[in-house]
């Protein structure tokens, strides 16, 4: 034991030991001064790098107010994520995916604190940074443990939630939540949690329950405190290693504000693509949904469709009478030939009967035999 603590105390000496190692580690990854130890670079290579990340959206509060999307429009001033959802600066998926691969979380008295190794410095950010930097509110529900707790949100609140959004489906149990069967005004709201407030990859047209208790929870007018929802999404990425990974402009703001220098990163501007408009409710097939401008819009148009209404439902009657009348003339008239042609049938066999009875009669007769007609043998075996 003795000569080998000698030789590390040397090496530390002689300024060796880690710094050696990272020079290695740092002519291999481009970002290895983004990790303290070689292990956390190691982790982040093997288990983030090829990670997908989840490209962000935005929305502008016109699109919004000439929709007439009230409801949705008192969910934001209420839970006061305007300037999160209008937020469309540059984003590094790079770095963020590696400040989030290996950021810790630390309550306080002042809200908490996340840290982590940026930019080649051990960073310190206190939640209440991230809520300055974003526009949010350290007020509202934590939901510590959870989004919610799994014991108390069973079939019958979920169902309670399910109404509370709208959705129009009676089969809830196993089946899955399909955003087809809420309001394009829900459905924005589902949008926005998705891809920013609850950000995540894979099928966004199947909600899941922590997405409904999310929007009944709004819809109830309770606030929800956003910076720590969203700082616990981030560190339960660390324990799937299949999740995508999203939150670009939030931590390009916590970078800048930070002062680290972002020349040389990949940076990823946000354009036309990223942008929540006619075109996004073109993909959710809801373009024939357009809201009217205001109440008059919707009693004109309202007064428009029962005059047409009206000015239909007469003719419609009439039309559908004369035909009535048409198909039991036809009906009659096949019948009285079905019977006609039946009663020609029963004559014709008749006849026959007749003449047959008169040839077995005149047989009878020629060897002696007295005739009797079936009838009455009937009635004498009787």
């Amino acid at each position: 034991m003795g000569p080998r603590k000698d030789t590390q105390k040397r090496r530390r000496q002689d300024g060796e030991g880690s710094s050696r190692g990272n020079e290695q580690v740092q002519q291999v990854h481009p970002l290895a001064s983004w990790f303290n130890n070689p292990k956390a670079l190691d982790t982040f290579i093997n288990k983030w790098e090829r990670r997908q990340f989840v490209s962000p959206r935005y929305i502008n509060f016109d699109f919004i107010i000439g929709r007439n999307y009230r409801r949705l429009i008192e969910v934001i001033e209420n839970q006061g994520f305007g300037t999160l959802i209008v937020m469309q600066n540059d984003y590094y998926p790079d770095l963020t995916i590696a400040s989030i691969s290996h950021m810790k979380y630390s309550p306080s008295n002042e809200g908490g604190y996340i840290e982590c190794y940026i930019g080649g410095r051990y960073r310190v950010v206190p939640l209440t940074t991230i809520a300055n930097l974003c526009g949010l509110s350290m007020e509202g529900y934590r939901f510590m443990g959870g989004i919610h707790p799994r014991a108390s949100w069973g079939p019958y609140q979920l169902r309670t939630g399910l109404n509370a959004i709208g959705y129009n489906e009676t089969r809830v149990g196993k089946h899955r939540l399909s955003v087809h069967m809420i309001s394009t005004e829900m459905r924005i709201l589902h949008y926005l949690i998705t891809y920013t407030l609850l950000s995540r990859g894979g099928n966004h047209g199947i909600m899941q329950h922590d997405d409904v208790f999310l929007m009944w929870t709004m819809l109830q007018d309770h606030k929800i405190c956003w910076p720590f929802i969203m700082v616990q999404n981030m560190l339960s990425l660390q324990g799937r290693e299949s999740k995508h990974v999203g939150y670009g402009p939030v931590w390009t703001r916590i970078f800048e504000h930070l002062g680290v220098n972002l020349q040389g990163y990949g940076k990823v501007e946000m354009g036309e693509n990223n942008l929540i408009n006619d075109r996004t409710l073109r993909q959710m097939r809801r373009e024939q949904e357009q809201a009217p401008q205001g109440v008059d819009e919707v009693e004109e148009e309202i007064d428009r469709m029962q005059q047409e209404e009206q000015d239909q439902q007469q003719p419609q009657e009439q039309v559908t009478m004369d035909a009535l009348v048409r198909e039991m003339r036809s009906m009659n008239q096949n019948m009285q030939e079905f019977r006609t042609e039946v009663r020609g049938h029963y004559e014709a066999m008749n006849t026959r009967l007749e003449r047959v009875e008169g040839m077995v009669q005149a047989i009878q007769n020629y060897i002696g035999v007295e005739y009797k007609p079936q009838d009455d043998q009937d009635d004498h075996e009787n």
